[in-house]
Formats: structure tokens, C-alpha cells, sequence
């Protein structure tokens, strides 16, 4: 019986680290390739002759689609940019003011949304009086096909903009979180390689090697800062244990754990899709990121045939965060199961700053078939009403059956296998977890 560490995004979020979580990583990517990764940037887009997608077209799109946006949706970009504002201290303070003005708009849509939805007394009367053909829509008003003002698409325009190119705008950075999502954006890419959209195609090698790019360079970053220093939560874990990361980054082998199973695969390998051959990108560490993609990926793409299937692809070994996993390779089919037997085997499994966010229902199955595991679960919101939700969900543990306890003195709930524990990555003994 083996001793498991689940590692997720949360843990790379650490101070001292500090890599960006999903929902910020397109701002950060953008920022990148229009920064110290310019030439990196031209160099790939030199790669795919005919590349149409740039991030302030995606910008444009994302704002003339607002409207299609479900109710939902618009009162979830109103509480993030509420969270933000009500941080903002200063009455005076232009962000704060430009928080004010989108919450109030976001509102105004909602209410237009909620105004215009025909509610069930009315849709029965419908039926009734015209028949079923006459109930087809929701709504009173087509919402969907409504655009936005001038002004309204300018503001957010402007706001959106600024997420890309400068620090320290918390209100951008709430509303792009929601709405620049670089793991829904690959998703949408990622299907022209199933449909033979060959835009698609391009696209997504494109966002794919910059967002691969960003990690590299953001990766060696943090390494070259702790060349003489130990890293903060990595160099604290015991050995022995085996390890499933569901991030890209080396750290976790870095560690010297012998056994580390990359989930969604990393940033050392390519792959060619036409084969589905792994190939390895070797010295990370130093790398040329602009040389790489001159001399190494440009010459392994191919678009000289106009048909899809005819071409050569490469793309990042990074398997995208689809609930229906694609098979980018054969290896994965034997990482997955590896993964499983590994959480099935173990004794112990300790699950630091991963979400069971739903969009990787793949993963969350491996632990749904293996609910009789002991569990600690870490992660800094994992009492919140959202988070316990999605515990009950996996692991099918009314959130009743939870008591309260302190767990190395953070506050905590358990259950006869499972411990939440409100903590940080590096705020606990990982070591006591295990023997515990």
C-alpha cells in the first residue's frame, strides 16, 4: 500500500512562485508574447502561414458575445467585479469608479434578461390558448440577437485591454478572468483537429505554443530565483511517496520524488498529430524559445496541402482540460491507468490545491471509484459552500456526515476517511499529513 500526492494548480500558486491560476493565464500569456516573448511570438506565428487569430480579435468577439451569455453567466461577472471593487479602499480611485459603472451595466442586462423571460404561468397560458408551436423561445425578446451599445462595448473594451497590458487593475483582472478563459478557448480550438477546421488547427497551435512558451519562461523564472535557496513547499516533501500532478510545471520531479505521474502531460515533450509520436524538447531548463520554434517546430509543420488530414501538426504535450480527454498519444492511455492504480493502491492520499473542478470529470472519476482511500484534502477555500459541494459530489459524502476539528491548527471538517483542511500549500507539515 503506497503513501499518494495529488498536486494541482494551487500549489504553483504559492508565494515565491506564484504562477497564475487557469483563470488568469490568458492575461498573462498576452502580456508575455507582447513583452520579453515578442520575437518568441512572431517566431511561431512565421510557422502557420495565414494565421488569422490575434488576442485583441478574441477580445472583440468575447464582447459582441456577451449577450449570449446566460443569465448565470452576467450575475457571475457582476460578483466577480464586486469582489474586486469592495477591495478597493480609495472612493477616489479610477478603478474603483470603472468597477461602479460595468456592475451597473452588467446589472442592467440581467434585468433586461429577467424582464424579457416568459415565466411558467404565462408559457402554460401559451400552450393552452395557441398550441405547443407557439413555444418554441423563452423569452419575450430574441436577447440573443440584441448587441450592445457603443458605449457599453468601448468600456469593456478599454477595461479588457488594460487586463493585457498593465498590473495592478483589480477590476480588469476580475472581468477577464471570466471572460478571457484560455482552457475554454484551447477546448473550442482544440475540436477543429476532429472537424478538419483548419483555422482551428492553426489557432490552436498557436495559443497552445505561446501558452507552452509562457510556462517555460515563467518555470525557469522561478528556478533561476531559487538557485541557491530551497523552493518553498516542493523542498519540504517527503521522499518515498508517489505523486500525480495535474500541472505542467517540473517542479514535482525537480523535488527528486522517484514516482511522478504528469496527469496532463508537460512541458518537455511535442507532439505530432498525425502520428501521435512523442518527441522530447531537452535542456528546458535553457532553452532558446525563439531558436526552438525556428529550428526545431517550424520545420515539423506543414500546411501545404489544402486538406487537413494531409498536413503535419505539432503541439505541446499539454492535454487540454476537456471532460472528454483526448488521446494526444498512446502513453496517455498507460499514464491514466497508471494514475488509477496508484490512488486505488494507496493507504494514504493527500490532495493539495486541486478544486474538483468539473471541467476534469476524468480525473474526479479515478477518485469517485476510489472513495474508501484516507483522504486530506488542502486547499485554502475547501470549507467554502462552493468547494464542499463539489467534495459531496465526487465523493458522494453528505456534507452532514462532516464534523468540525483543527488539523495542525487550521481549521478543518472530517469524516471517517476524508479531512478538509483550510490551509495553503505550504502552511502544513506534509510529512504528519501522511503519518497521520
Amino acid at each position: 500500500m503506497n503513501k499518494v500526492l495529488i498536486t494541482g494548480a494551487g500549489v504553483d500558486k504559492t508565494p515565491g512562485i506564484d504562477f497564475p491560476l487557469a483563470n488568469k493565464l490568458l492575461t498573462e500569456v498576452s502580456r508575455f508574447i507582447n513583452g520579453e516573448g515578442a520575437s518568441f511570438e512572431k517566431a511561431i506565428r512565421n510557422a502557420l502561414p495565414g494565421l488569422r487569430f490575434d488576442f485583441n480579435r478574441f477580445i472583440n468577439n468575447e464582447i459582441e458575445n456577451i449577450t449570449k451569455k446566460d443569465i448565470e453567466q452576467l450575475k457571475k461577472i457582476v460578483e466577480l467585479v464586486s469582489e474586486a471593487e469592495k477591495k478597493i479602499q480609495d472612493e477616489s480611485d479610477l478603478s474603483k469608479k470603472r468597477g461602479l459603472v460595468i456592475i451597473r451595466l452588467f446589472e442592467k442586462l440581467v434585468e433586461i434578461k429577467n424582464a424579457s423571460h416568459i415565466d411558467d404561468e404565462t408559457f402554460q397560458l401559451i400552450s393552452e390558448a395557441f398550441g405547443l408551436e407557439f413555444t418554441e423561445s423563452d423569452f419575450i425578446i430574441d436577447v440573443h440577437k440584441m448587441s450592445l451599445s457603443e458605449t457599453f462595448k468601448l468600456i469593456l473594451k478599454v477595461t479588457l485591454k488594460e487586463s493585457l497590458t498593465s498590473d495592478g487593475n483589480p477590476i480588469a483582472d476580475a472581468i477577464a478572468s471570466h471572460m478571457l478563459d484560455i482552457e475554454q478557448l484551447l477546448i473550442q480550438k482544440f475540436l477543429g483537429f476532429y472537424s478538419y477546421n483548419q483555422a482551428d488547427v492553426k489557432n490552436y497551435i498557436y495559443i497552445s505554443w505561446c501558452l507552452w512558451g509562457y510556462l517555460v519562461w515563467k518555470q525557469n523564472q522561478v528556478l533561476s530565483s531559487f538557485e541557491n535557496e530551497k523552493m518553498p513547499f516542493y523542498s519540504k516533501l517527503p521522499q518515498g511517496i508517489d505523486a500525480i500532478t495535474l500541472n505542467y510545471t517540473t517542479f514535482l520531479a525537480n523535488a527528486g520524488l522517484e514516482n511522478v505521474i504528469y496527469f496532463h502531460g508537460g512541458l518537455s515533450e511535442y507532439v505530432r498529430m498525425d502520428t501521435r509520436q512523442l518527441l522530447p524538447i531537452n535542456n528546458l531548463e535553457l532553452i532558446d524559445l525563439k531558436e526552438f520554434i525556428e529550428e526545431e517546430i517550424s520545420s515539423n509543420i506543414d500546411f501545404t496541402s489544402s486538406t487537413v488530414e494531409e498536413q503535419k501538426h505539432v503541439i505541446p504535450s499539454m492535454v487540454p482540460p476537456l471532460k472528454l480527454k483526448p488521446i494526444l498519444s498512446h502513453k496517455y492511455i498507460d499514464t491514466w491507468a497508471k494514475a488509477a492504480e496508484l490512488v486505488h493502491n494507496s493507504q494514504k492520499v493527500v490532495v493539495i490545491g486541486y478544486s474538483f473542478n468539473s471541467a476534469d470529470e476524468h480525473f474526479n472519476d479515478i477518485i469517485r471509484n476510489c472513495v474508501t482511500r484516507k483522504y486530506d484534502i488542502v486547499a485554502p477555500d475547501v470549507l467554502s459552500d462552493a468547494f464542499l459541494k463539489r467534495v459531496e459530489k465526487v465523493f458522494g459524502v453528505p456534507i452532514s456526515n462532516f464534523s468540525n476539528t483543527k488539523i495542525q491548527g487550521k481549521n478543518a471538517k472530517t469524516t471517517q476517511y476524508i479531512r478538509l483542511i483550510s490551509a495553503y500549500a505550504d502552511e502544513l507539515d506534509i510529512s504528519k499529513l501522511f503519518d497521520e
